[in-house]
């Protein structure tokens, strides 16, 4: 009974219990969650290596991949959205009841919420540049480095909200632009909280995402020697198999690494909670002592 009304979903939390009840939430159903969602974490990592290569060694493909990424990635998160939604009806996560599932309701709000994000990130990025042009036109370079750093700082203050009202919408029945209309101010009233739990799941994540992509980097950096060696006459010392070795390690990394960013997804699921009880007891409170 006590670890059902620590898991439960609508309860004020601290920072510390939101962090630390979203990975217990998802360790304690790595299973299912990893049962529901392995097929479309190979397609993930196959997709994310694939399309990374392909900006690389074709630029002008770069629109193309960019797009192809967008639907993969929201394709792999809906399936973490998918068990949170889930957990969110019923208290509890299921076992999943096929070896692949897709649930197509909540894979399109995420991709939605992806989209409408990347909207906003391309007017943001356009203020951005615009501020950069002009300050380099018309201010001199410390003052123009510190205009560009302000308006930078800014608008991570003003789109941090959207951690809150993206998991919000995705995991409710509300169009995306009214949840952000009604709550957007709820989240900048929150945002040192926010800010706090999206900061230290993010450096978990990083920690995390360090530590697995090692073989890649002694790979990479041995690979990087070798060609160094043989420009400068000396033989070529890596064997044969090189590629499929690298295209194994890179997909075997990038299949992990998919489940340490769907971790993230977990804290933020109880800090989104956690917020909307905190809004809806204040708004009973003022109700009352009306």
């Amino acid at each position: 009974m006590e670890k059902e009304q620590d898991e439960i979903l609508q309860k004020d939390r601290s920072v510390r219990a939101c962090i630390s009840s979203g990975y217990r939430l998802y360790m304690s159903n790595f299973r299912r969650i990893f049962r529901y969602s392995w097929v479309s974490a190979i397609v993930y990592a196959i997709v994310n290596s694939f399309c990374g290569t392909l900006m690389i060694t074709h630029p002008e493909l770069t629109i193309v991949s960019l797009l192809i990424l967008i639907i993969v990635n929201a394709l792999f998160i809906s399936k973490g959205f998918a068990v949170l939604k889930q957990h969110q009806d019923t208290g509890s996560i299921g076992w999943p009841p096929r070896w692949f599932s897709l649930n197509t309701h909540i894979f399109i709000r995420t991709l939605k919420a992806w989209c409408c994000t990347l909207l906003i990130g391309i007017v943001s990025s356009s203020i951005l540049v615009a501020t950069g042009i002009a300050a380099a036109n018309y201010l001199s370079n410390y003052t123009a480095i510190g205009c560009f750093s302000l308006v930078a700082l800014l608008i991570f203050i003003f789109t941090l909200p959207l951690a809150y009202s993206n998991t919000r919408y995705v995991l409710n029945e509300i169009g995306y632009w009214r949840n952000l209309k009604e709550r957007y101010g709820i989240g900048m009233r929150r945002w040192g909280y926010i800010f706090l739990i999206t900061f230290i799941t993010t450096l978990i994540g990083s920690v995390c995402a360090v530590i697995t992509s090692f073989p890649a980097v002694i790979l990479s950096i041995a690979a990087n020697e070798a060609n160094a060696g043989f420009l400068a006459g000396d033989p070529y010392n890596m064997p044969s198999y090189i590629g499929w070795l690298a295209a194994t390690v890179f997909l075997i990394i990038g299949f992990i690494q998919a489940y340490i960013i769907l971790s993230f997804l977990f804290p933020i699921y109880y800090m989104y909670g956690a917020i909307d009880t905190h809004e809806n007891e204040k708004k009973n409170f003022n109700k009352s002592a009306i």
